[in-house]
């Protein structure tokens, strides 16, 4: 085969998706011809997918060695150093793109990205200000734009454009579950849990609910008496905390109910007091109809005004209590209780976290503080051995029954958005939760109280990033406390 028929043999395997017959492919034509450029950049370009970057980066040097204005092995070397982390390598590259060819939005988009995961999302609004000029009906541009103007509090027009995005192409589910978020964030409910219901459809989360029989799917339309209904448990546990409180109203109407509950607050929702049957106790699931725990809020209609906030909801277990009591002993001053990291899974950890440095002012107070973290890694260790009023307690607060003995001992607790923060707020203690500029929607906006926890205060970043002003509210509110 010639080297022409072996480069359009490739080609056209790629273009049909079949990868690993194109990467064969393209690397005999290299074979024959080891400079031919659209072989290198295009074997690279599927280097990219697969992860394999560094190989991928290899290739591309060896494109621009021999042609240094090659555009599309220019975009994807800057490809593989934003996939591969290298943010601002990328954005050199990027740079380099666009003072090449002004209007290739390939470059812009990717430009704008790598801001993003900067943090520099000025920087990106500007660079997608500029790729919605050449393209002004690109989803793609007008998506990225509403992700920034959302990260910076710019509400009202991320809403405009993602009903831009969805009169262009009603089925991108990405743009609904994000206008979902601001209006649930901004207190709309009524749209807003109807849009939450596009999270059974989005890729990242759709074969978290293939349980689901939509065929019975329960959205408070039909009659539950006598009826029975599997609550199917989704998302992490502080949404199973929130959201639980919902089941005995499913109970007043008369619902025999089937849950899955998590098994770390099994007993917890078992102080409910709501019969209930867990599927382990089942040999054979049957039911009437079935409703994700989140939809909830949709099958009642819940506004802000109609939120079933009366706490607490969950009980602390008399053993888990008693059993706290004799550990801490007599109490010789304010006893709080510190949570400062969250799940390292949830993909806004980064966001929700501080770092145990900027809270060490909080032990020159005179309380004692107790840390609700189950781990904490060696830099965290150095930091409690030297405050004598900083308490560990990793293997006695495994299991959120025993957490919440731990929360009942307490005066006070200071906490991140993380399921700590809900449980305390379900058992009706104070809690005072620290949260991101852009925060999660259940928190809504502007206010220092919760309609979910009245028991709760709320402590917002005033600017994006900057936990300090939130510390210093925090302390001064402690030495008034």
């Amino acid at each position: 085969m010639n080297k022409n028929k072996a480069l359009q043999k490739a080609i056209n395997l790629h273009l049909s998706g079949n990868n690993v017959e194109a990467s064969k492919a393209y690397n005999s034509v290299l074979v024959l011809e080891p400079s031919n450029l659209i072989a290198l950049n295009n074997l690279a370009s599927l280097l990219n997918v697969s992860g394999e970057y560094e190989k991928a980066k290899l290739l591309l040097n060896r494109a621009l060695h021999i042609k240094p204005d090659y555009i599309d092995a220019l975009n994807n070397l800057g490809i593989s150093m934003k996939l591969s982390k290298e943010f601002n390598e990328a954005v050199k590259i990027f740079e380099k793109i666009i003072n090449l060819k002004p209007d290739f939005i390939k470059a812009l988009i990717n430009l704008g990205n790598c801001f993003q995961s900067l943090n520099k999302f000025e920087e990106a609004l500007k660079v997608y200000k500029k790729a919605s000029i050449i393209q002004p009906k690109s989803t793609e541009v007008l998506y990225n734009e509403a992700t920034c103007l959302n990260e910076l509090n710019f509400h009202k027009q991320a809403i405009l454009n993602y009903k831009k995005i969805l009169k262009i192409n009603p089925d991108f589910t990405e743009a609904k579950w994000n206008l979902a978020f601001i209006q649930l964030l901004k207190g709309n409910y009524k749209d807003g849990w109807k849009n939450h219901e596009i999270r059974k459809k989005r890729d990242k989360t759709k074969n978290d609910y293939l349980k689901l029989i939509e065929d019975k799917n329960w959205i408070g339309k039909e009659n539950l008496k006598d009826k029975t209904i599997y609550v199917l448990s989704e998302q992490g546990l502080g949404d199973y905390i929130q959201f639980s409180r919902y089941l005995p109203m499913l109970k007043n109407l008369g619902a025999k109910i089937i849950i899955n509950t998590p098994k770390s607050l099994d007993k917890l929702i078992r102080t409910m007091k709501v019969e209930f049957t867990h599927i382990d106790e089942l040999k054979e699931i049957k039911f009437d109809y079935n409703c994700l725990l989140l939809s909830l809020p949709l099958a009642f209609n819940t506004t802000l005004e109609t939120i079933p906030n009366k706490t607490p909801y969950l009980f602390t277990p008399k053993d888990k209590k008693d059993f706290w009591k004799e550990k801490l002993g007599n109490k010789l001053r304010k006893r709080i209780g510190l949570m400062w990291n969250g799940n390292p899974e949830n993909e806004n950890n980064h966001n929700r976290s501080i770092n145990l440095k900027k809270l060490i002012k909080l032990f020159d107070l005179p309380y004692e503080f107790h840390s609700l973290q189950i781990n904490h890694n060696k830099f965290e260790l150095e930091i409690i051995k030297k405050y004598e009023n900083l308490f560990i307690h990793e293997d006695e607060i495994k299991g959120f029954d025993k957490t919440a003995g731990l929360i009942e001992s307490m005066d006070l607790i200071i906490s991140v958005d993380t399921s700590v923060a809900h449980l305390s707020g379900a058992l009706n203690k104070k809690v005072w939760i620290l949260l991101a500029f852009t925060p999660d929607y259940r928190w809504l906006l502007n206010q220092e109280n919760s309609p979910w926890y009245p028991s709760a205060k709320l402590y917002r970043q005033s600017k994006k990033g900057d936990w300090d002003n939130v510390i210093e509210n925090i302390i001064a509110d402690l030495k008034n406390f």
